[in-house]
């Protein structure tokens, strides 16, 4: 059929996309849908928990909500939270109003919020017999190299780490700090709402099957891969977030006596009673660290009403703090294949079998495991090298810890008084004397001067933090 036949219903279709194509008009805040693809979690083989109350059925998805914050007309930036479901729920729960209330709670934030879906993966390449996310279930790929990358190039964020922060309930208290860690040169700040924080506890693995995975399936034996449990423990990973502000909050296991529901909820009760051993844990770990840590342990069960109530003291501790944007001096630890720690991207020929740890001291690199890697740093040529490794970086970037200038950037008043000085002083010394001899002897002795008065200048324009 052709369209010249219809040219009123081919403007019509026309008009209609032109209008969800365009940017939303400044305004009330608002809640957008999107529906993602991904190379790395097979939705085939996700059984996708059930919608929230009131949400209708739909086809399973990887879908993720966006909230938009009020004034946004995709021209001005803002900041960006990415706020992470629990075991049970999915990509929409936070915003349900029985739920999370986020539209609510959050009125007025002045950031945007990102709400994925994760169903029930742990926020993990499951290990699934060494498979490590490669069959179809690899979650912590879909969200770090895909959802993230997607956000920065649809919406208008701004930059640094000051402006990205990520919080999560339950199993997203695990994906939150997990992610802060594996990221921690994106995300400045964290928060855990009864998050599953210390994975490595003795009872943790039979309490983690009462959730309907086998905690084998998702992190391996607790024996035989004690690596990936460690690799992907919260607690075990806190020298990751030495620069990175954290937000942990956690009931008692307590019910409110006057709310007959949570009196006959022992399993909500129960289940925070553990995580509250777990926080503890991990709070312990991350001020022994000098992690920058806030702590409000409170009473409570793990549900909803509780979670609600974290969310709003997560939002008066403030996700968007100042924090240092590039440290000078580091450690981070994975067992990831490819990742990146702060301004280096880097990529094992082999998936790590020991959880591989990179140090950096100013322009000094050193990498402590094993197997082959391959560095990629921001601003110099990439090197492959076997672990353990000491590696020395361009002091341009990695003396100071900040990156270099960017082109086009103007020189600092200090650099520019003393190229104009550099000037004078050859003038001068063509003035004072006619001799050739005398005048070559009599710049060096300007540039001798200079360079003295310049031998501390910095090089670019100071860095903002």
């Amino acid at each position: 059929m052709g369209s010249g036949r219809h040219p009123v219903a081919v403007g019509a279709l026309l008009l209609v996309a032109l209008l969800l194509a365009a940017p939303a008009s400044a305004g009330a805040a608002q809640l957008i849908t999107w529906t993602t693809p991904s190379q790395y979690v097979d939705v085939s083989k996700v059984s996708f928990n059930a919608p929230p109350p009131g949400a209708p059925p739909r086809a399973p998805a990887l879908r993720v909500n966006v909230l938009l914050p009020d004034g946004y007309d995709g021209h001005r930036r803002f900041p960006v939270l990415y706020l992470l479901h629990g075991h049970g729920d999915s990509y929409d729960s936070w915003a349900n109003p029985s739920r999370g209330d986020v539209l609510d709670i959050a009125r007025g934030f002045p950031g945007i919020v990102i709400m994925p879906e994760a169903d029930t993966g742990w926020y993990t390449n499951w290990w699934d017999g060494g498979a490590r996310g490669t069959d179809g279930l690899g979650w912590e790929r879909y969200h770090l190299d895909e959802l993230i990358p997607l956000v920065e190039s649809r919406l208008m964020i701004l930059p640094g780490r000051s402006n990205r922060a990520i919080a999560g309930l339950s199993m997203g208290g695990e994906g939150a700090i997990y992610y802060a860690e594996q990221r921690p040169g994106y995300f400045g700040a964290a928060a855990s709402f009864s998050g599953v924080i210390s994975i490595q506890r003795p009872e943790w693995p039979d309490g983690m099957d009462t959730q309907g995975q086998n905690h084998i399936d998702v992190f391996g034996d607790p024996q035989a891969q004690s690596f990936y449990w460690t690799g992907h423990n919260p607690t075990a990973l806190v020298d990751n977030l030495r620069y990175t502000r954290v937000f942990v909050t956690v009931g008692d296991g307590t019910p409110n006596p006057a709310s007959p529901g949570e009196v006959s909820n022992y399993f909500a009760q129960v289940a925070e009673r553990e995580l509250r051993l777990q926080a503890q844990d991990f709070v312990t770990a991350a001020q022994q660290a000098g992690v920058d840590v806030t702590y409000q342990p409170r009473q409570g069960i793990h549900d909803w009403p509780y979670w609600r109530q974290h969310l709003m003291a997560a939002l008066q501790w403030g996700f968007f703090r100042p924090v240092s944007e590039s440290p000078a001096s580091w450690r981070y630890t994975t067992v990831s294949q490819d990742g990146r720690a702060w301004d280096l991207r880097f990529h094992f020929n082999e998936p790590p079998g020991t959880p591989e740890t990179f140090v950096r001291q100013g322009s000094t690199l050193r990498g402590f495991g094993a197997g082959e890697v391959t560095i990629q740093p921001d601003h110099s040529a990439a090197f492959s090298t076997e672990l353990p490794f000491t590696r020395t970086l361009p002091p341009s970037v990695a003396s100071t810890g900040t990156p270099a200038p960017r082109s086009g950037s103007a020189p600092s008043r200090t650099v520019s008084r003393c190229r104009s000085s550099k000037r004078a002083s050859r003038r001068a010394a063509r003035r004072r004397t006619g001799h050739r001899g005398a005048r070559r002897r009599a710049r060096r002795r300007a540039r001798q001067r200079l360079r003295a008065q310049c031998r501390t200048a910095p090089r670019g324009r100071r860095a903002h933090r």
